[in-house]
Protein backbone atom coordinates (compact mmCIF):
# COMPACT_ATOMS: atom_id res chain seq x y z
CA UNK A 1 0.00 0.00 0.00
CA UNK A 2 1.30 3.44 -0.92
CA UNK A 3 1.77 5.64 2.12
CA UNK A 4 0.24 9.12 1.96
CA UNK A 5 2.97 10.70 4.06
CA UNK A 6 6.65 9.78 4.31
CA UNK A 7 9.81 11.56 5.39
CA UNK A 8 11.18 11.30 1.86
CA UNK A 9 8.11 12.95 0.33
CA UNK A 10 8.19 15.74 2.91
CA UNK A 11 11.87 16.52 2.41
CA UNK A 12 11.49 16.53 -1.37
CA UNK A 13 8.51 18.90 -1.16
CA UNK A 14 10.34 21.28 1.18
CA UNK A 15 13.40 21.38 -1.08
CA UNK A 16 11.21 22.20 -4.09
CA UNK A 17 9.19 24.93 -2.37
CA UNK A 18 11.30 26.67 0.28
CA UNK A 19 12.53 29.32 -2.18
CA UNK A 20 8.90 30.32 -2.87
CA UNK A 21 8.34 31.45 0.73
CA UNK A 22 7.30 35.11 1.07
CA UNK A 23 9.69 36.94 3.42
CA UNK A 24 7.44 39.94 4.21
CA UNK A 25 6.60 38.84 7.77
CA UNK A 26 9.14 36.03 8.04
CA UNK A 27 11.31 36.40 11.16
CA UNK A 28 14.95 37.37 10.90
CA UNK A 29 16.18 35.82 14.16
CA UNK A 30 13.23 33.94 15.68
CA UNK A 31 12.81 30.34 14.57
CA UNK A 32 10.28 29.48 11.86
CA UNK A 33 9.88 26.58 9.44
CA UNK A 34 11.68 26.42 6.09
CA UNK A 35 8.22 26.14 4.53
CA UNK A 36 4.73 25.34 5.84
CA UNK A 37 2.98 25.31 9.20
CA UNK A 38 4.49 24.88 12.68
CA UNK A 39 3.08 24.80 16.19
CA UNK A 40 4.25 23.23 19.48
CA UNK A 41 7.97 22.77 20.15
CA UNK A 42 8.75 19.08 20.67
CA UNK A 43 11.76 17.07 21.75
CA UNK A 44 13.65 20.15 22.94
CA UNK A 45 16.86 18.51 24.06
CA UNK A 46 20.65 18.57 24.14
CA UNK A 47 22.39 15.84 22.19
CA UNK A 48 26.14 15.72 21.68
CA UNK A 49 26.48 19.23 23.10
CA UNK A 50 24.00 20.81 20.69
CA UNK A 51 20.43 21.95 21.14
CA UNK A 52 17.91 19.94 19.13
CA UNK A 53 14.48 21.40 18.48
CA UNK A 54 11.69 19.31 16.99
CA UNK A 55 8.30 20.82 16.32
CA UNK A 56 4.79 20.06 15.15
CA UNK A 57 5.01 20.47 11.40
CA UNK A 58 2.84 20.27 8.31
CA UNK A 59 5.18 21.01 5.40
CA UNK A 60 2.60 20.92 2.61
CA UNK A 61 0.63 24.05 3.51
CA UNK A 62 0.62 27.01 5.89
CA UNK A 63 -2.30 25.44 7.74
CA UNK A 64 -2.53 22.71 10.35
CA UNK A 65 -2.55 19.23 8.81
CA UNK A 66 -1.44 15.67 9.62
CA UNK A 67 1.47 16.39 11.91
CA UNK A 68 5.07 15.56 11.14
CA UNK A 69 8.06 16.37 13.33
CA UNK A 70 10.26 19.09 11.87
CA UNK A 71 13.81 19.29 13.16
CA UNK A 72 16.61 21.82 13.66
CA UNK A 73 19.80 22.01 15.71
CA UNK A 74 21.86 24.82 17.19
CA UNK A 75 25.13 25.23 19.10
CA UNK A 76 23.65 28.02 21.25
CA UNK A 77 19.84 27.98 20.97
CA UNK A 78 19.83 31.20 18.95
CA UNK A 79 21.06 30.37 15.45
CA UNK A 80 19.34 27.27 14.06
CA UNK A 81 20.19 24.89 11.22
CA UNK A 82 17.23 23.22 9.50
CA UNK A 83 17.51 19.44 9.29
CA UNK A 84 15.51 16.77 7.50
CA UNK A 85 12.05 15.94 8.81
CA UNK A 86 12.44 13.53 11.72
CA UNK A 87 9.02 11.81 11.81
CA UNK A 88 6.12 11.39 9.40
CA UNK A 89 2.69 9.83 10.10
CA UNK A 90 3.53 6.70 8.13
CA UNK A 91 2.37 3.90 10.43
CA UNK A 92 -1.07 2.54 11.26
CA UNK A 93 -0.74 3.73 14.87
CA UNK A 94 0.08 7.37 13.97
CA UNK A 95 -1.60 7.82 10.60
CA UNK A 96 -3.58 10.84 11.82
CA UNK A 97 -0.43 12.63 12.91
CA UNK A 98 2.73 12.42 15.00
CA UNK A 99 1.58 14.70 17.81
CA UNK A 100 3.71 16.39 20.49
CA UNK A 101 6.29 14.68 22.64
CA UNK A 102 9.80 14.92 24.04
CA UNK A 103 13.35 13.61 23.70
CA UNK A 104 16.11 12.37 25.97
CA UNK A 105 19.62 11.03 25.45
CA UNK A 106 20.44 7.52 26.68
CA UNK A 107 23.57 5.46 25.97
CA UNK A 108 24.62 7.83 23.20
CA UNK A 109 21.28 7.54 21.42
CA UNK A 110 18.47 10.06 21.19
CA UNK A 111 15.07 8.66 22.16
CA UNK A 112 11.88 10.50 21.30
CA UNK A 113 8.45 9.75 22.71
CA UNK A 114 5.45 11.13 20.84
CA UNK A 115 1.69 10.79 20.57
CA UNK A 116 0.14 8.88 17.69
CA UNK A 117 -3.19 10.40 16.67
CA UNK A 118 -6.03 8.25 15.33
CA UNK A 119 -9.00 10.52 14.61
CA UNK A 120 -12.52 9.37 13.85
CA UNK A 121 -14.17 12.13 11.82
CA UNK A 122 -17.67 10.69 12.08
CA UNK A 123 -17.64 10.02 15.83
CA UNK A 124 -15.16 11.99 17.96
CA UNK A 125 -15.72 9.64 20.90
CA UNK A 126 -13.96 6.95 18.86
CA UNK A 127 -10.82 9.05 18.37
CA UNK A 128 -7.80 7.49 20.08
CA UNK A 129 -4.31 8.63 21.01
CA UNK A 130 -1.33 6.46 21.91
CA UNK A 131 2.33 6.91 22.83
CA UNK A 132 5.26 5.77 20.74
CA UNK A 133 9.05 5.63 20.77
CA UNK A 134 11.57 6.36 18.00
CA UNK A 135 15.35 6.07 18.38
CA UNK A 136 18.27 7.73 16.61
CA UNK A 137 21.92 6.67 16.55
CA UNK A 138 23.05 10.06 15.21
CA UNK A 139 20.37 12.54 16.34
CA UNK A 140 19.20 12.96 12.74
CA UNK A 141 17.59 9.77 11.41
CA UNK A 142 15.01 8.02 13.56
CA UNK A 143 13.69 4.48 13.57
CA UNK A 144 10.31 3.83 15.14
CA UNK A 145 10.27 1.12 17.80
CA UNK A 146 9.01 -2.19 16.45
CA UNK A 147 6.68 -2.71 19.43
CA UNK A 148 4.90 0.65 19.16
CA UNK A 149 2.62 1.84 20.61
CA UNK A 150 4.10 1.58 24.10
CA UNK A 151 1.01 3.08 25.79
CA UNK A 152 -2.60 2.84 24.64
CA UNK A 153 -6.10 3.34 26.05
CA UNK A 154 -5.53 0.12 28.03
CA UNK A 155 -2.98 2.03 30.12
CA UNK A 156 -5.30 4.91 31.01
CA UNK A 157 -6.67 4.89 34.59
CA UNK A 158 -10.38 4.46 35.21
CA UNK A 159 -12.31 7.71 35.13
CA UNK A 160 -9.97 9.34 32.61
CA UNK A 161 -10.72 10.22 29.01
CA UNK A 162 -9.62 7.63 26.46
CA UNK A 163 -9.95 10.21 23.68
CA UNK A 164 -7.49 12.86 24.91
CA UNK A 165 -4.21 11.35 26.08
CA UNK A 166 -1.15 13.11 24.71
CA UNK A 167 2.10 15.08 24.82
CA UNK A 168 4.50 12.88 26.83
CA UNK A 169 7.42 14.68 28.50
CA UNK A 170 10.22 12.43 29.75
CA UNK A 171 12.42 13.13 32.76
CA UNK A 172 14.81 11.02 34.82
CA UNK A 173 14.87 10.71 38.62
CA UNK A 174 16.89 8.29 40.75
CA UNK A 175 17.86 6.23 37.67
CA UNK A 176 14.22 5.73 36.69
CA UNK A 177 12.60 7.32 33.63
CA UNK A 178 9.23 8.97 34.06
CA UNK A 179 6.90 10.72 31.68
CA UNK A 180 4.05 13.08 32.41
CA UNK A 181 1.08 13.02 30.02
CA UNK A 182 -1.69 15.53 29.36
CA UNK A 183 -5.12 14.19 30.17
CA UNK A 184 -8.61 14.98 31.40
CA UNK A 185 -11.27 13.16 33.34
CA UNK A 186 -14.44 11.79 31.77
CA UNK A 187 -16.08 14.96 33.16
CA UNK A 188 -13.72 17.23 31.18
CA UNK A 189 -11.47 18.25 34.04
CA UNK A 190 -7.78 18.65 33.21
CA UNK A 191 -5.18 16.47 34.92
CA UNK A 192 -1.66 15.06 34.44
CA UNK A 193 -0.83 11.35 34.45
CA UNK A 194 2.52 9.81 35.41
CA UNK A 195 4.18 6.71 33.90
CA UNK A 196 7.57 5.11 34.53
CA UNK A 197 10.12 2.96 32.70
CA UNK A 198 13.51 1.37 33.28
CA UNK A 199 14.53 1.35 29.62
CA UNK A 200 12.34 3.94 27.81
CA UNK A 201 10.62 1.08 25.95
CA UNK A 202 8.31 -0.58 28.46
CA UNK A 203 6.09 1.84 30.38
CA UNK A 204 3.80 1.38 33.38
CA UNK A 205 1.11 3.59 34.85
CA UNK A 206 2.00 5.18 38.21
CA UNK A 207 -0.57 7.77 39.26
CA UNK A 208 -2.72 10.78 38.56
CA UNK A 209 0.32 12.92 39.30
CA UNK A 210 -1.40 16.33 39.21
CA UNK A 211 -5.14 16.02 39.91
CA UNK A 212 -7.67 18.54 38.66
CA UNK A 213 -8.02 22.05 39.95
CA UNK A 214 -9.67 24.99 38.22
CA UNK A 215 -6.39 26.23 36.74
CA UNK A 216 -6.06 23.06 34.66
CA UNK A 217 -9.19 23.85 32.64
CA UNK A 218 -10.87 21.15 30.59
CA UNK A 219 -7.65 19.54 29.33
CA UNK A 220 -3.95 19.77 30.10
CA UNK A 221 -1.64 20.02 27.09
CA UNK A 222 2.16 19.78 26.94
CA UNK A 223 2.80 19.17 30.66
CA UNK A 224 6.45 19.52 31.65
CA UNK A 225 7.73 18.68 35.13
CA UNK A 226 10.97 20.54 35.91
CA UNK A 227 13.38 21.14 38.76
CA UNK A 228 14.45 24.79 39.11
CA UNK A 229 17.00 25.29 41.83
CA UNK A 230 15.71 23.34 44.81
CA UNK A 231 12.06 23.71 43.82
CA UNK A 232 9.69 21.61 41.73
CA UNK A 233 7.55 23.14 39.01
CA UNK A 234 5.10 22.31 36.28
CA UNK A 235 5.20 24.20 33.02
CA UNK A 236 1.96 23.38 31.24
CA UNK A 237 -0.83 24.69 29.04
CA UNK A 238 -4.52 24.49 29.94
CA UNK A 239 -7.53 24.58 27.64
CA UNK A 240 -10.66 26.55 28.56
CA UNK A 241 -9.44 27.90 31.87
CA UNK A 242 -12.14 30.06 33.49
CA UNK A 243 -11.01 32.92 35.73
CA UNK A 244 -13.17 32.72 38.85
CA UNK A 245 -12.97 36.48 39.51
CA UNK A 246 -13.83 37.78 36.05
CA UNK A 247 -15.65 34.81 34.55
CA UNK A 248 -13.46 35.17 31.45
CA UNK A 249 -12.61 31.90 29.69
CA UNK A 250 -9.13 31.52 28.22
CA UNK A 251 -9.08 29.03 25.36
CA UNK A 252 -5.42 28.33 25.97
CA UNK A 253 -3.16 29.57 28.75
CA UNK A 254 0.36 28.57 29.84
CA UNK A 255 1.22 28.33 33.52
CA UNK A 256 4.31 28.25 35.72
CA UNK A 257 3.23 26.25 38.75
CA UNK A 258 5.37 25.86 41.85
CA UNK A 259 4.62 22.80 43.93
CA UNK A 260 5.93 19.96 45.99
CA UNK A 261 5.92 16.26 45.16
CA UNK A 262 5.00 13.53 47.57
CA UNK A 263 7.29 10.94 46.01
CA UNK A 264 5.91 8.16 48.21
CA UNK A 265 2.48 8.59 46.66
CA UNK A 266 3.58 10.25 43.40
CA UNK A 267 1.41 13.29 43.90
CA UNK A 268 2.19 16.89 42.91
CA UNK A 269 0.73 19.49 45.27
CA UNK A 270 0.40 23.03 43.91
CA UNK A 271 1.68 25.91 46.05
CA UNK A 272 1.89 28.95 43.74
CA UNK A 273 0.84 29.68 40.18
CA UNK A 274 1.35 32.46 37.65
CA UNK A 275 0.93 32.92 33.94
CA UNK A 276 4.27 32.20 32.28
CA UNK A 277 3.84 34.98 29.71
CA UNK A 278 1.33 37.82 29.66
CA UNK A 279 1.32 38.37 25.92
CA UNK A 280 -1.18 37.35 23.26
CA UNK A 281 1.03 34.78 21.55
CA UNK A 282 2.60 32.20 23.80
CA UNK A 283 1.67 28.53 24.03
CA UNK A 284 2.96 25.01 24.64
CA UNK A 285 6.34 25.90 26.21
CA UNK A 286 8.79 23.04 26.61
CA UNK A 287 12.03 22.91 28.59
CA UNK A 288 15.37 21.20 28.31
CA UNK A 289 17.32 20.48 31.49
CA UNK A 290 20.78 22.02 31.88
CA UNK A 291 23.22 22.02 34.79
CA UNK A 292 22.65 25.73 35.48
CA UNK A 293 18.86 25.51 35.08
CA UNK A 294 16.25 24.61 32.46
CA UNK A 295 15.83 26.52 29.21
CA UNK A 296 12.33 26.90 27.72
CA UNK A 297 11.01 27.71 24.25
CA UNK A 298 7.38 28.20 23.21
CA UNK A 299 5.18 28.54 20.15
CA UNK A 300 4.75 32.28 19.64
CA UNK A 301 1.19 32.03 18.44
CA UNK A 302 -2.20 30.99 19.73
CA UNK A 303 -5.15 28.88 18.65
CA UNK A 304 -8.54 30.18 17.62
CA UNK A 305 -7.41 33.19 15.62
CA UNK A 306 -6.24 34.32 12.20
CA UNK A 307 -2.85 33.51 10.73
CA UNK A 308 -2.14 36.38 8.31
CA UNK A 309 0.90 34.77 6.69
CA UNK A 310 -1.36 31.87 5.71
CA UNK A 311 -4.28 34.04 4.60
CA UNK A 312 -1.93 36.02 2.38
CA UNK A 313 -0.45 32.83 0.89
CA UNK A 314 3.07 33.46 2.16
CA UNK A 315 3.84 29.76 2.44
CA UNK A 316 4.47 29.64 6.18
CA UNK A 317 2.73 30.11 9.53
CA UNK A 318 3.93 30.06 13.12
CA UNK A 319 7.21 30.90 14.86
CA UNK A 320 8.96 30.22 18.16
CA UNK A 321 9.93 32.53 20.99
CA UNK A 322 13.55 33.05 21.84
CA UNK A 323 14.79 30.48 24.32
CA UNK A 324 14.58 31.62 27.92
CA UNK A 325 16.52 30.40 30.91
CA UNK A 326 14.41 29.71 34.01
CA UNK A 327 16.17 30.47 37.29
CA UNK A 328 15.51 31.35 40.91
CA UNK A 329 16.70 34.62 42.42
CA UNK A 330 15.88 33.99 46.04
CA UNK A 331 12.21 33.06 45.87
CA UNK A 332 11.57 34.94 42.61
CA UNK A 333 11.42 32.85 39.44
CA UNK A 334 13.05 34.70 36.58
CA UNK A 335 13.17 34.26 32.81
CA UNK A 336 16.24 35.43 30.93
CA UNK A 337 17.28 35.26 27.29
CA UNK A 338 20.56 33.28 27.29
CA UNK A 339 23.73 35.37 27.13
CA UNK A 340 24.68 33.71 23.84
CA UNK A 341 22.53 36.28 22.05
CA UNK A 342 25.10 38.95 22.86
CA UNK A 343 27.44 37.68 20.14
CA UNK A 344 24.78 38.46 17.51
CA UNK A 345 24.18 42.07 18.56
CA UNK A 346 25.83 44.77 16.46
CA UNK A 347 25.50 48.46 15.51
CA UNK A 348 24.99 49.24 19.17
CA UNK A 349 24.09 52.69 20.50
CA UNK A 350 23.66 53.91 24.06
CA UNK A 351 22.50 57.07 25.82
CA UNK A 352 22.69 57.88 29.53
CA UNK A 353 20.35 60.10 31.57
CA UNK A 354 17.75 60.50 28.83
CA UNK A 355 15.07 63.06 29.67
CA UNK A 356 11.73 62.52 27.96
CA UNK A 357 9.99 65.79 27.18
CA UNK A 358 6.78 64.70 25.44
CA UNK A 359 8.64 62.68 22.79
CA UNK A 360 12.09 61.20 22.41
CA UNK A 361 13.23 59.43 19.25
CA UNK A 362 14.96 56.24 20.29
CA UNK A 363 15.72 55.20 16.72
CA UNK A 364 14.86 56.23 13.18
CA UNK A 365 14.98 52.64 11.98
CA UNK A 366 13.69 49.26 13.04
CA UNK A 367 16.39 48.32 15.52
CA UNK A 368 15.84 44.84 16.83
CA UNK A 369 16.83 45.26 20.47
CA UNK A 370 16.17 47.95 23.07
CA UNK A 371 17.26 48.04 26.70
CA UNK A 372 15.68 50.68 28.93
CA UNK A 373 16.84 51.17 32.51
CA UNK A 374 15.35 53.62 34.98
CA UNK A 375 14.84 54.35 38.66
CA UNK A 376 11.18 54.14 39.69
CA UNK A 377 11.26 57.56 41.41
CA UNK A 378 12.15 59.15 38.04
CA UNK A 379 9.33 57.49 36.11
CA UNK A 380 5.79 58.37 35.07
CA UNK A 381 3.47 56.81 32.51
CA UNK A 382 5.04 56.43 29.08
CA UNK A 383 4.43 54.79 25.70
CA UNK A 384 6.96 53.20 23.38
CA UNK A 385 5.65 53.48 19.82
CA UNK A 386 6.95 51.52 16.84
CA UNK A 387 5.77 53.33 13.69
CA UNK A 388 6.11 53.09 9.92
CA UNK A 389 5.61 55.46 6.98
CA UNK A 390 2.05 54.20 6.42
CA UNK A 391 0.95 55.55 9.83
CA UNK A 392 0.70 52.07 11.31
CA UNK A 393 2.10 51.42 14.75
CA UNK A 394 2.29 49.02 17.63
CA UNK A 395 2.58 50.25 21.21
CA UNK A 396 3.95 49.24 24.58
CA UNK A 397 2.34 51.30 27.35
CA UNK A 398 3.67 51.59 30.89
CA UNK A 399 1.35 52.46 33.79
CA UNK A 400 3.57 53.70 36.59
CA UNK A 401 1.03 53.57 39.43
CA UNK A 402 0.38 49.89 38.64
CA UNK A 403 3.96 49.16 37.54
CA UNK A 404 2.33 47.31 34.66
CA UNK A 405 2.54 47.04 30.88
CA UNK A 406 0.09 46.75 28.00
CA UNK A 407 0.75 45.83 24.37
CA UNK A 408 -1.47 47.06 21.54
CA UNK A 409 -1.60 46.16 17.85
CA UNK A 410 -4.78 48.17 17.30
CA UNK A 411 -3.33 50.54 14.70
CA UNK A 412 -2.31 48.04 12.03
CA UNK A 413 -3.83 47.42 8.63
CA UNK A 414 -3.95 43.67 9.22
CA UNK A 415 -6.34 42.84 12.06
CA UNK A 416 -6.12 39.48 13.80
CA UNK A 417 -9.57 38.06 14.48
CA UNK A 418 -10.64 35.25 16.77
CA UNK A 419 -13.21 32.49 16.27
CA UNK A 420 -16.03 34.85 17.29
CA UNK A 421 -14.91 37.39 14.66
CA UNK A 422 -13.61 39.69 17.39
CA UNK A 423 -10.36 41.62 17.05
CA UNK A 424 -7.52 40.29 19.21
CA UNK A 425 -5.66 43.53 19.78
CA UNK A 426 -4.46 44.20 23.31
CA UNK A 427 -2.60 41.99 25.75
CA UNK A 428 -3.75 41.91 29.34
CA UNK A 429 -2.11 44.09 31.96
CA UNK A 430 0.85 42.43 33.58
CA UNK A 431 1.25 42.01 37.30
CA UNK A 432 3.58 44.58 38.97
CA UNK A 433 7.31 44.02 38.83
CA UNK A 434 9.25 44.17 42.10
CA UNK A 435 12.04 46.49 43.16
CA UNK A 436 12.77 50.18 42.76
CA UNK A 437 14.42 49.97 39.35
CA UNK A 438 13.04 49.11 35.93
CA UNK A 439 15.00 47.09 33.39
CA UNK A 440 13.21 46.45 30.08
CA UNK A 441 14.58 44.32 27.28
CA UNK A 442 12.67 44.42 24.00
CA UNK A 443 13.37 41.96 21.19
CA UNK A 444 11.75 43.17 17.96
CA UNK A 445 11.52 41.08 14.80
CA UNK A 446 9.62 41.49 11.54
CA UNK A 447 6.35 40.23 13.01
CA UNK A 448 6.94 39.77 16.74
CA UNK A 449 7.89 41.58 19.92
CA UNK A 450 9.11 39.98 23.13
CA UNK A 451 9.35 42.08 26.28
CA UNK A 452 11.28 41.08 29.41
CA UNK A 453 10.75 43.27 32.50
CA UNK A 454 13.29 42.80 35.31
CA UNK A 455 13.44 39.19 34.06
CA UNK A 456 10.21 38.63 36.05
CA UNK A 457 7.50 39.55 33.54
CA UNK A 458 7.37 38.69 29.84
CA UNK A 459 5.02 39.58 27.01
CA UNK A 460 5.25 37.78 23.67
CA UNK A 461 3.16 39.19 20.83
CA UNK A 462 2.94 38.96 17.08
CA UNK A 463 1.86 41.73 14.69
CA UNK A 464 1.62 42.26 10.94
CA UNK A 465 2.53 45.61 9.38
CA UNK A 466 2.21 46.56 5.72
CA UNK A 467 5.55 48.39 5.79
CA UNK A 468 8.69 48.10 7.87
CA UNK A 469 9.09 50.10 11.09
CA UNK A 470 10.85 53.40 10.41
CA UNK A 471 10.77 55.07 13.84
CA UNK A 472 10.79 54.07 17.49
CA UNK A 473 9.78 56.79 19.94
CA UNK A 474 9.19 57.12 23.68
CA UNK A 475 6.39 59.49 24.65
CA UNK A 476 5.19 60.81 27.99
CA UNK A 477 2.90 63.62 29.16
CA UNK A 478 4.97 64.06 32.32
CA UNK A 479 8.67 64.12 33.09
CA UNK A 480 10.49 60.81 32.67
CA UNK A 481 14.21 60.20 33.06
CA UNK A 482 15.84 57.06 31.75
CA UNK A 483 19.07 56.02 33.39
CA UNK A 484 20.14 54.24 30.19
CA UNK A 485 18.78 53.60 26.71
CA UNK A 486 20.53 51.07 24.49
CA UNK A 487 19.71 49.86 20.99
CA UNK A 488 21.20 47.19 18.74
CA UNK A 489 20.49 45.02 15.73
CA UNK A 490 20.57 41.24 15.82
CA UNK A 491 22.26 39.54 12.89
CA UNK A 492 22.53 35.76 12.80
CA UNK A 493 25.13 36.00 10.04
CA UNK A 494 27.65 37.30 12.54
Amino acid sequence: MTKTYTIEKANKFIASNKDKLNQKYYPEYHFASPYGWINDPNGFSIYKNEYHLFYQYYPYASQWGPMHWGHAKSPDGIKWEHLDVALAPDEAYDQGGCFSGSAIEKDGKLYVMYTGHLPNDSDESLTRQNQNIAVSEDGISFKKYENNPVLTEKDIPEGSSIVDFRDPKIFEKDNVYYCVLGSKTEDNEGQVLLYKSDDLLKWDYVSVFFPYNNYLGTMVECPDFVQIGNKEYFVLSAMNYEDEKTGKVYNHISWLIEGEVDWDNFLFKMKNIKEMDNGLDFYAPQTVAKEDGPVAIAWMQGWGRDFPSDEQDHGWAGQMTLPRKLMLDGDVLKQQVPSEIESYKHVKTSENNVSIDKKHIASREAVQYLNIQANSDELNDFIIQFSNDMNENIKLSYNHSEKAFHFSRNNTEVKIMNEDNEKVLVSSSTYPYTGDTLNMEIFLDKSSLELFVNEEITLSNTFYLEDKISEISIESKESVTLKRLETANIDLRK
